[in-house]
């Protein structure tokens, strides 16, 4: 079995920005990114034993302006491509907080890769 998180992990490794497991502890360095495994499931198997797994992976990112949530997009989905996950969506989901104050725009990402076991 193909540890879906340390796959993630190994594929932003190269975006400039921070990645944290899950959720942010904090809001207080901004931009920052947010990734975690979806699903996992097994794919293909033959003689009892599983050879091929689909992962499922999210990444978020947040930030305080605006554009930046397109730009880290942009990088996270060529990271991502490049390592062999396919994007399978990508949204804006509503701000938290209000406009000037403590806004914090986010954009949510979906991938999924397949793993030879």
């Amino acid at each position: 079995m193909v540890d879906v998180n340390a796959e993630i992990e190994k594929s932003l490794k190269n975006v400039d920005c921070e990645a944290v497991y899950y959720y942010p502890e904090n809001f207080d360095k901004l931009p920052i990114i947010s990734y975690y495994q979806l699903t996992e499931r097994p794919a293909f198997a033959a003689d009892n034993a599983e050879m091929i797994q689909c992962g499922t992976a999210v990444v978020d990112i947040w930030s305080d302006v605006a554009p930046e949530t397109g730009e880290i997009s942009t990088k996270v989905n060529n990271a991502m491509v490049t390592d062999g996950w396919a994007r399978e969506f990508s949204m804006d989901v509503k701000p938290d907080g209000k406009p000037g104050e403590d806004y914090v725009y986010h954009r949510t990402m979906r991938f999924s890769k397949i793993f030879n076991v």
